[in-house]
């Protein structure tokens, strides 16, 4: 009975509620029916209509599309914006490219400054030409070189010097010598030279008379050695010694009233000590010097004679020459590659001689001498240079003026 019970209601509930499940859907179609009634139109024929919208609705949203394609326009990509460390970038590359510029600049620079200065070989040339030119014995030649030089030299003294032994030594007006000096280096410290002097002379004696001379003056010989290498402060030191031959015709030996002498008529030895600096731009140079004159003895030269009275005759047997003490100091100055100048000045004191005759012995006082030389160098080739000196006596023991012109050649 129970069971019977149980089937009853479980086909009323399956009854009951599906129809109501179904209801909505049920609800749909009476009211698309009454709008299709309201507007005239079958339901096949909506039906139909709504096929073809659902077909060309796709086309009609791509169609769509295509033209806002076609007609939108090019909308520019956003720069992206620069980050710290692609600015450091660019800062560094760009400081190294001024880096690069500023150093082509500099080499640039350097190479016209190398341009510019003169080779350490021509600028030891220069030095040499200098010092060349203010005087042989501020230079020295290299190892096996064998060096020729002609030197003209023209003093003027306007009167004669008479000294206090009642002999009239003769400084005549006009004195040409022409000197050859030859050569030859040992090393490069050592050079030994000789001079071979020709001297012509010319004296004006009141208005009508004149003297003149030509023959051999006195040879000399002698060494120059430069004892340590130059370096830093030291300068360099050039030490020389000479001897003096008395070649020439010597004062002491001729009748000085109608003869000129071209010698000094005695043996001298001489001894000096140079030094040169470089002082960029100048070249300083100095010299000190010594001579000693070797007595000459066994003379008999006529210094007064009385024809009518042979007792009075009056000659010379000796003579003690008085030494000497020189210094000279300067500086040069190269004008360009070819050309320098250099200016000096010369003092030299020279102690008292002493004259002995068969009547006495008669001494002379000290003297003082002194000039001022201007002298230049000129490149005429790049192995041959010629050497210019003008001085000025400022004593009356000094010529007036005198002009000295050198040509060297080397071997």
């Amino acid at each position: 009975m129970k069971r019977k019970f149980v089937i009853v209601l479980s086909l009323l509930f399956f009854l009951t509620f599906t129809p109501l499940a179904a209801l909505p859907v049920m609800a749909n179609e009476p009211l698309e029916g009454i709008q299709l009634a309201l507007s005239g139109v079958s339901a096949d024929d909506a039906n139909a209509a709504a096929d073809q919208e659902a077909v060309k609705a796709p086309k009609e949203t791509t169609d769509v599309q295509e033209t806002k394609a076609v007609e939108a326009p090019p909308v520019a990509e956003p720069q992206k914006p620069v980050t710290t460390q692609e600015g450091s970038a660019k800062s560094i590359e760009q400081e190294l490219k001024d880096l690069k510029e500023e150093i082509q600049k500099l080499r640039g620079e350097n190479e016209a400054r190398k341009k510019l200065e003169i080779p350490e070989e021509e600028k030891s040339q220069t030095i040499d030409d200098i010092l060349s030119a203010a005087g042989r014995q501020y230079s020295l030649l290299k190892k096996g070189t064998v060096g020729l030089s002609y030197t003209f030299n023209y003093a003027y003294y306007s009167g004669d010097a008479i000294d206090e032994s009642t002999t009239v030594l003769r400084r005549v007006n006009h004195n040409l010598t022409n000197t050859l000096a030859l050569e030859y280096a040992f090393f490069n410290n050592l050079t030994v030279s000789s001079n071979f002097p020709f001297v012509y002379k010319y004296n004006k004696v009141g208005t009508d008379e004149s003297l003149d001379v030509t023959d051999l003056g006195d040879i000399s010989i002698g060494f120059s050695w430069q004892p340590f290498k130059a370096g830093g402060r030291i300068p360099t030191t050039i030490l020389s010694l000479s001897l003096s031959l008395p070649t020439g015709s010597s004062p002491f030996e001729i009748n000085y009233e109608d003869e000129l002498a071209t010698g000094s008529g005695y043996y001298g030895i001489g001894a000096g000590v140079s030094f040169s600096k470089v002082l960029d731009p100048l070249v300083a140079f100095g010299n000190l010097n010594y001579t000693y004159g070797i007595p000459e003895s066994g003379l008999s030269q006529i210094l007064y004679e009385d024809p009518s009275d042979p007792a009075s005759k009056i000659y010379l047997e000796k003579v003690e020459p008085g030494s000497s003490i020189g210094v000279s100091m300067g500086f040069g100055y190269a004008l360009s590659y070819q050309a320098s100048l250099n200016m000096s000045a010369q003092f030299s004191y020279s102690f008292g001689s002493k004259y002995k005759s068969n009547t006495g012995t008669t001494e002379t006082g000290s003297s003082l001498s002194s000039s001022f030389n201007v002298g230049t160098g000129w490149r005429i080739t790049p192995s041959r240079s010629i050497y210019a000196t003008v001085s000025m006596g400022l004593t009356n023991n000094d010529p007036d003026v005198s002009l000295s012109l050198r040509l060297p050649y080397e071997f």
